[in-house]
């Protein structure tokens, strides 16, 4: 289900949204942003629901967590600010060239520029290190080199699942 969409984005694959929907098995304090591509260019070939990213937003985690975190809840540390949870964007939305055009990127400095997206994750592989770096925002050393976490997968199924639904046919 939508809950809300940002302003559009024109793109190198064509007019991106960025919508924060509901996800299904999200905790209350982790956000899920979907970009849509509501207008491709005739070269784009890959799916309308084209990435998906999860979000930590530490103001709304319950106040047990946020009073004594675990060590590896990162994102809660100070200052406790909305904190990458994962990032994934299908194949034909990873466009090569300069990083700043690439609609990966533009979707992330949306979310940064409207302060939806601080700091990124303490956990990345090398591509989300360099997405970052594109994207801006505070950029903590990496602790753990995350190649594969199995979080492509559960990507991949939920913008299926999503694309399912009708809530962005009219974007």
């Amino acid at each position: 289900m939508l809950r809300v969409r940002l302003q559009p984005l024109i793109t190198t694959v064509g007019r991106v949204v960025v919508c924060e929907v509901d996800g299904p098995d999200s905790a209350p304090h982790t956000r899920v942003y979907v970009a849509v591509v509501t207008e491709p260019e005739p070269h784009y070939g890959g799916g309308r629901l084209a990435m998906i990213l999860t979000i930590h937003h530490p103001d709304e985690a319950p106040g047990w967590l946020r009073e004594n975190p675990p060590p590896g809840v990162t994102w809660l540390r100070d200052p406790p600010v909305p904190t990458v949870a994962n990032v994934y964007a299908r194949p034909a939305f990873r466009v090569p060239g300069v990083p700043q055009d690439r609609p990966a990127v533009r979707v992330g400095r949306q979310l940064v520029g409207e302060g939806l997206l601080v700091r990124h994750s303490t956990s990345r592989s090398a591509r989300g290190s360099q997405w970052a770096e594109a994207v801006g925002g505070k950029i903590p050393p990496v602790e753990d080199d995350a190649v594969s976490s199995g979080f492509d997968s559960w990507a991949e199924r939920e913008l299926d699942r999503l694309e399912r639904q009708s809530w962005w046919h009219h974007l």
